[in-house]
């Protein structure tokens, strides 16, 4: 390929109009490196100061050979950070993608007091029974709960893998409810306190109630709120409970955390604070997966849940770390030939994915 057919490329990506497998060919030319000043140079001009300064810092460093790669729809960035192994004729796709994976939609399941489910989807087409006291509607693509007071009695939002939805409480609380979660409330808060348990994972906007203090139960686990944003990640197939803060105060056991930083719970119960970086935490509810220093298996993890599929790895793990951030509305092939970037390579069949390092 020719540095004119490279910029041509390039530019057809950035405009959105790559189709499969162009985008393989471009991940795949990048990866190569024979472009990488010319690439340095048409990124370089799109990105702010800090952004610019970390990619000086990829390219110079000897020890560090970086495939960098413009998504297309918005000219988000990815770094591949790892040792560029020698490239084979070998396509990124061992496969052909016969049949495409959609990604993740709003839809969830409303499990409600006497047992009934109700579907729920972003068309909001739905008639909900009064709940207790409290009316329930769809209203934008969300589940709203009006306030009530009398007799309390519960409701469980339930995501499937593959999708994720919003719901307001009655006390006027937002939970984001991420893909393979669920979340059991009451219909209206009547007590002293406003209880809540969350399997899987959720992002809390609690409102304020200096009255009522907002718990979080997950597991034998418990979050104590006042009024504050934070993200619960709680998933059965994770070692750890990890609980962090955007704004306000959460107590866990006698640890308080201040914003930025996480708690980490260990299946023994240990407790470890750290700081984070938030936005990567919580990228999943504005539409996005940011990746700092993460690991394959870690990334799997989340397409799996997504995506909906499931992983299988064949062949010899490789130390390799990847930072970067890809749309979530994104369909699994577009996120495949990005990440062929690294070496890896991927086969699909049906809903399974299998890893060839």
């Amino acid at each position: 390929m020719t540095e004119k057919e490279f910029l041509e490329l390039l530019a057809k990506h950035k405009q959105g109009n790559l189709n499969t497998k162009e985008q393989m060919l471009l991940a795949q030319v990048v990866a190569d490196g024979d472009f990488d000043e010319v690439l340095k140079q048409d990124v370089m001009q799109s990105l702010s100061g800090k952004k610019q300064g970390l990619i000086r810092r990829l390219f110079t460093n000897r020890r560090i050979a970086a495939a960098v790669t413009l998504l297309a729809m918005g000219g988000l960035l990815f770094m591949f950070v790892f040792p560029r192994k020698k490239q084979t004729n070998t396509p990124i796709l061992s496969q052909t993608v016969k049949q495409d994976v959609s990604p993740g939609t709003n839809r969830a399941l409303l499990t409600l007091s006497d047992g009934s489910v109700v579907e729920l989807d972003s068309l909001g087409n739905t008639i909900i029974p009064t709940q207790g006291s409290s009316s329930v509607n769809v209203q934008g693509g969300q589940l709203v709960y009006g306030k009530g007071d009398g007799e309390q009695v519960f409701n469980t939002l339930t995501t499937p893998r593959g999708a994720q939805y919003k719901i307001q409480l009655s006390d006027g609380t937002l939970v984001w409810l991420n893909a393979g979660s669920s979340l059991k409330y009451p219909t209206i808060f009547n007590n002293s306190e406003r209880t809540v348990e969350l399997q899987g994972e959720a992002y809390f906007e609690v409102a304020k109630d200096a009255q009522k203090v907002f718990h979080v139960k997950v597991n034998d686990m418990q979050v104590e709120v006042l009024g504050t944003h934070f993200n619960v990640s709680a998933y059965s197939e994770d070692n750890t409970i990890n609980t962090t803060l955007l704004e306000g105060k959460v107590k866990i056991s006698d640890h308080i955390l201040h914003p930025g930083e996480q708690a980490q719970r260990a299946s023994d119960g240990n407790i470890s604070i750290k700081e984070v970086d938030v936005e990567e935490v919580v990228a999943w509810k504005n539409g996005l997966f940011i990746f700092q220093n993460a690991d394959v298996k870690t990334i799997m993890q989340q397409l799996s849940r997504w995506y909906d599929i499931e992983i299988t790895y064949e062949g010899t793990p490789r130390q390799m770390r990847l930072n970067g951030e890809v749309y979530r509305n994104y369909n699994l092939s577009q996120v495949l030939a990005v990440l062929g970037a690294t070496g890896l390579e991927f086969k699909i069949e049906g809903k399974k994915l299998n890893v060839i390092y």
